[in-house]
């Protein structure tokens, strides 16, 4: 029987840790603006953890049988955001799952209640110019047009910054790749106390 080097005994132990803080979060919500990374973050967590992860706009798309921009034009944001608490709801009883959330998931009040209920809420924080730079060029966002100017997306975005700030933990989005970010939210959830 080979023996491990204590280096590789030290990072088992802090990986087992890790994993049994992680447990008791229930899942991890990530919330954020629009091009803040939710869904490649997520994507990173899940290969971290190996727990799954529900995008939630995915989710929609499956349940609605239609995309974000055509519910979005045929049925407009009130139906949108109709459907996003639903299909948030349906996840009440899950655990072990990294939840990617929509931008504007944070508007609705139940939303909280339910996003806590589920663990610990990151928001995904990146700054107006960072988000402005990964939103260029994006065709798929209903609600990032820029080719009516970028002045209703930056008001959208400064509406919704204090909805953000009732997060649980707060993660810069913007500095290096996904997969730097999903280790800065495992390591601030090492820290989280709980609520």
């Amino acid at each position: 029987m080979a023996l491990l080097p204590w280096s590789c005994v030290f990072l088992k132990l802090v990986t087992v840790k890790s994993m049994v803080e992680l447990s008791k979060a229930g899942n991890i919500v990530l919330v954020g603006f629009m091009g803040s990374g939710k869904s490649s973050v997520g994507k990173e967590l899940e290969a971290l953890t190996g727990w799954r992860l529900i995008d939630l706009d995915a989710l929609i798309v499956e349940q609605r049988g239609k995309s974000i921009p055509s519910i979005f034009a045929d049925e407009g944001e009130g139906a949108f955001r109709d459907y996003e608490s639903t299909a948030l709801a349906s996840l009440a009883e899950i655990s072990g799952a990294i939840i990617a959330t929509g931008g504007g998931i944070i508007g609705r009040p139940q939303n909280w209640d339910l996003m806590q209920r589920l663990g610990p809420v990151v928001y995904l924080q990146a700054s107006w110019l960072c988000l402005q730079a990964r939103l260029a060029g994006c065709g798929e966002r209903p609600l990032a047009d820029s080719s009516a100017g970028w002045d209703k997306v930056k008001t959208l975005l400064e509406e919704r910054l204090p909805l953000y700030a009732q997060a649980d933990l707060v993660v810069n989005s913007e500095q290096g790749s996904a997969g730097d970010v999903a280790k800065a939210v495992l390591d601030a959830l090492q820290s989280w106390s709980g609520r």
